[in-house]
């Protein structure tokens, strides 16, 4: 019996391949053993996912398909075990850390239920994310550090001359203001409305009253992407900036001074690209 983490993983595994074969005109389900192959291609040769993402995302389909309508994964999976070689080689991979992408963003926040941890690990990443902090300043940032305003979520660091705006998605599995707001709710009901932004919880639920290491956001990356079916050797804090800002190239400008937030350029970026669907 499967996991709930493993059927969100699955839900959104389906979900990309229906986005997929949509922008394709082709059918999701039932699917042809063409768009089966098509799409493991994708996620190989133009998507370069490790060889788990892509087995994650093939008995996701496979399992989703009507009875009696198996598709042919011969073709497939020769495709697969040649890229399983490929991964293993030593100049396969230059980066010590892959890119999170905007679907595996959505896919690790997928993980994160409505509970404490859930909330706070939302939070952590969607902020992340956003603001293309590093670890230590994440660390840092306080309760008075972001403010909920009209669509999404500001936040300026302690002694910062200027704030980054991490816009809200459309998308509520993916929203920074859902996270954002039910963390500083957990925080407030435990009497910690100031203070340090991140706090652990032990076992029992209770919150530290000192704030959380860098290695805890590490654990807690690694942890998500695991949960999410991604390959968590290859992924850090770092993949979360690298990934942000190399999937949101053009993003506007609106304040001038970005040097507190990852010396990244440019200081105003969205959670998710508006056009890209749900």
């Amino acid at each position: 019996m499967s996991t709930p983490n493993t059927e969100r993983t699955y839900a959104s595994r389906r979900r990309n391949f229906e986005n997929w074969c949509a922008a394709q005109g082709v059918e999701a389900r039932p699917c042809t053993t063409e768009t089966f192959t098509r799409y493991v291609t994708h996620l190989i040769r133009e998507r370069k996912q490790s060889p788990n993402t892509v087995e994650t995302a093939w008995y996701a389909i496979r399992t989703w398909q009507p009875d009696g309508r198996w598709v042919d994964t011969t073709e497939a999976r020769a495709l697969l075990d040649r890229w399983k070689t490929e991964w293993r080689a030593p100049n396969t991979r230059k980066s010590k850390a892959d890119p999170i992408t905007g679907e595996d963003l959505r896919a690790m926040l997928a993980t994160c239920g409505n509970d404490p941890v859930g909330l706070r690990d939302g939070c952590l990443l969607t902020l992340a994310w956003g603001t293309a902090n590093q670890r230590e300043e994440l660390a840092r940032c306080t309760v008075s550090s972001v403010r909920l305003v009209d669509g999404g979520v500001r936040v300026r660091m302690p002694g910062a001359q200027t704030s980054v705006l991490v816009r809200d998605s459309p998308d509520p599995v993916a929203s920074v203001v859902r996270f954002t707001s039910g963390w500083l709710q957990v925080l407030d009901a435990h009497g910690a409305g100031a203070g340090l932004l991140f706090r652990p919880i032990d076992r029992w639920g209770n919150l530290g009253t000192a704030g959380m290491s860098t290695d805890s956001f590490q654990r807690i990356v690694q942890s998500r992407a695991k949960a999410a079916g991604l390959d968590s050797a290859r992924i850090s804090f770092r993949s979360l900036r690298m990934g942000g800002v190399t999937v949101r190239g053009t993003a506007e400008f609106s304040e001038g001074d970005v040097e507190t937030f990852g010396r990244w350029q440019p200081p105003t970026f969205a959670v998710f690209p508006r056009h890209q669907p749900g």
